[in-house]
C-alpha cells in the first residue's frame, strides 16, 4: 500500500460525518474517550470485515440498500438528539457510536473504492488493520476538537442531531430522482 492510499483513507475518515459528529458531541459532554474510540473501532472493524470479505460479490442494489438503512438510522439518532431534554438524555454514547459507525458508508467506500480490487487476499488483513489505525487517529482528532468546544452539552446534542439528519439527507439524495423534487 502506497502513501496515496493512506492519504485517501485519512482524508475520508477525517472528513466530517455522523461518527465524527457523535465523537465530538461525546467529548463536549465529557464522556469516556476510550469507550467512544473502542465503539468506533468495533463499528468500523465489523463493517470493514463484512465489506472486505464480500466486496467482489456486492451488486449495485446493495449499495442503495446500505444507504437507505444508514440514512434511516441517522434520522432516528438525529431526532433523538434533538429531542433530548437534558444532557444525559442520550446515555448510550458507545452503543450509538458503534451502530452509527457500523452503518457509516465511509467503511463501504474504503473497502470498495480505496482498497485496490486486485489486492492479494492476505493483504486484506493489512487493509483492515490500516482502517482501524486511521480511524483511531481521526477519531482522536474529533474527540480533541469536541473537548475544545464550548456552548454546553445541550447545544452539542442539538448540533449533532441536526448534522446527523443532514448527513442522512445527503445519503439518500442520489437515490431520489430529480423528477420527484
Amino acid at each position: 500500500m502506497d502513501n496515496l492510499y493512506l492519504l485517501e483513507a485519512f482524508l475520508l475518515f477525517a472528513a466530517p460525518g455522523p461518527t465524527n459528529a457523535l465523537l465530538a458531541a461525546g467529548a463536549v459532554k465529557r464522556q469516556n474517550a476510550t469507550t467512544l474510540l473502542a465503539a468506533q473501532a468495533c463499528g468500523y472493524g465489523i463493517a470493514a470485515a463484512f465489506w472486505l470479505s464480500l466486496r467482489s460479490l456486492v451488486p449495485p442494489a446493495t449499495v442503495q440498500m446500505v444507504q437507505l438503512v444508514a440514512a434511516a438510522w441517522l434520522v432516528i439518532l438525529g431526532f433523538r438528539l434533538l429531542a433530548a431534554r437534558r444532557a444525559e438524555a442520550i446515555e448510550n454514547g458507545g452503543i450509538s457510536i458503534l451502530a452509527t459507525t457500523a452503518l457509516n458508508p465511509k467503511a463501504f467506500i474504503y473497502c470498495v473504492a480505496i482498497v485496490p480490487m486486485d489486492i492479494e487476499t492476505a493483504a486484506l488483513g493489512i487493509a483492515w488493520m490500516t482502517l482501524l489505525v486511521i480511524t483511531a487517529v481521526t477519531g482522536s482528532m474529533w474527540l480533541l476538537l469536541g473537548g475544545r468546544l464550548s456552548g454546553g452539552k445541550r447545544m452539542a446534542d442539538a448540533i449533532s442531531g441536526a448534522a446527523l439528519i443532514a448527513f442522512a439527507l445527503l445519503l439518500v439524495r442520489p437515490l431520489i430522482p430529480l423528477s420527484a423534487i
